[in-house]
């Protein structure tokens, strides 16, 4: 039997798979109506003036297309995955974030144009159409660049903002799958574009992200739903940012690439034999665990805390009057560092205790003590 871990591991390629798929059919379709050069237009610029009937693309259904085919032609150049493990998932969705620099975005350039895809896919509301339960797949990241916002690597020294690409699977109202589509294997996705300002002299926060987005749709405030993704999306790409961030390599392009062995165990046809993507990377896998235990043994310590009031144990010690034991929530800090302080990193500032000595048999301690939850 697989571990939980390679089962992640499968189910993270899967997801990936599933995204890598949509925006390749994308591709397929504008080549079939003699577009197949526009999506490289959209990468390294140039005019290209060509018609198409409208019974068989309509123009917004053409640039649709376009962005996709042509996010998914930049990416492949390098075909990086990073796998976003539940756990670290559910921790970061935790987080809240201040004004963020737009400098700490160049960060991203350290694996470019990355595809965050999620193990456990969260359910979140969609922030399109009609609304409704949907899936939360993947996130993909791309630079841009010029006036024309063509697309880039997210480490080109050219870039102007980052595009940010939220997908997600719709969902029936019970949140069950919905129907495929006729004549389609796939399920249909959820393509939500947004942009991340980088230059030095930008600060911005989550909520001026919403408002661009609603702006766009005609509309002077965003929905809640357009905030939660939004925050969801800052919230990944800032941790990416982090030089301490935790993500796992492959050793080396052969181990990526490596087919996957089936266990003994299996019989044949009754295991899906799962690809591997060549940069096949992993975030989170060694911390959010460690995090999720650590935030089951604070909630275990509040409730401890509360019988102990409910006692009527005192909290005063020889330090004087002392806070109940408790856990202090982990949270995105922005650092800065280099000559004059013009460079920025992000750092996760893990949850840490309390006063946890007072949960001793007395409820006394001698002095306070404050140390974080490793």
């Amino acid at each position: 039997m697989a571990s939980k871990d390679v089962e992640l591991g499968r189910a993270a390629a899967l997801v990936a798979e599933q995204v890598v798929a949509q925006l390749a059919t994308a591709d397929r379709e504008l080549k079939s109506i003699g577009l197949g050069a526009l999506p490289d237009h959209a990468i390294n610029g140039g005019v290209l003036v060509s018609a198409v009937p409208h019974e068989v693309l309509s123009a917004r259904e053409v640039r649709a297309s376009n962005t996709l085919a042509a996010l998914w032609r930049l990416w492949a150049r390098a075909k990086n995955v990073v796998a976003m493990h539940p756990d670290m998932a559910a921790e970061l969705a935790t987080y809240k974030l201040g004004t963020l620099p737009g400098q700490l975005f160049r960060n991203l350039g350290r694996f470019p144009n990355p595809i965050v895809v999620f193990a456990e896919p969260p359910v979140v509301e969609l922030s399109l159409g009609d609304g409704g339960p949907g899936k939360l797949l993947a996130i993909l990241f791309c630079g841009r660049t010029g006036p024309d916002r063509l697309l880039c690597y997210t480490g080109d020294p050219r870039m102007d903002e980052v595009g940010v690409t939220v997908i997600s699977e719709p969902l029936a109202d019970d949140g069950g799958p919905l129907p495929l589509p006729p004549g389609s294997p796939m399920p249909e996705l959820e393509f939500l574009h947004l942009s991340i300002p980088v230059d030095s002299d930008v600060r911005f926060t989550a909520e001026d992200v919403a408002k661009r987005i609603a702006r766009k749709a005609g509309f002077e405030e965003p929905t809640a739903a357009q905030r939660e993704v939004v925050l969801r999306a800052l919230q990944v790409a800032v941790y990416l940012c982090s030089s301490k961030a935790d993500i796992q390599v492959p050793a080396s392009k052969e181990d990526a690439n490596a087919p996957v062995r089936r266990g003994k165990s299996a019989k044949p046809g009754k295991q899906r034999r799962w690809s591997k993507p060549e940069n096949f990377l992993r975030m989170g896998w060694r911390l959010g665990p460690r995090l999720k235990a650590v935030r089951a043994q604070a909630q275990e310590g509040a409730a401890m805390a509360a019988a102990a009031r409910r006692e009527g144990r005192g909290a005063e010690g020889r330090g004087g009057w002392r806070q109940y034991t408790h856990q202090r929530g982990g949270h995105m800090k922005v650092v800065w560092y280099g000559p004059g302080k013009t460079l920025s990193d992000s750092k996760l500032i893990e949850p840490y205790w309390v006063s946890e000595d007072l949960l001793d048999t007395d409820g006394q301690a001698p002095e306070g003590i404050i140390r974080p939850a490793r």
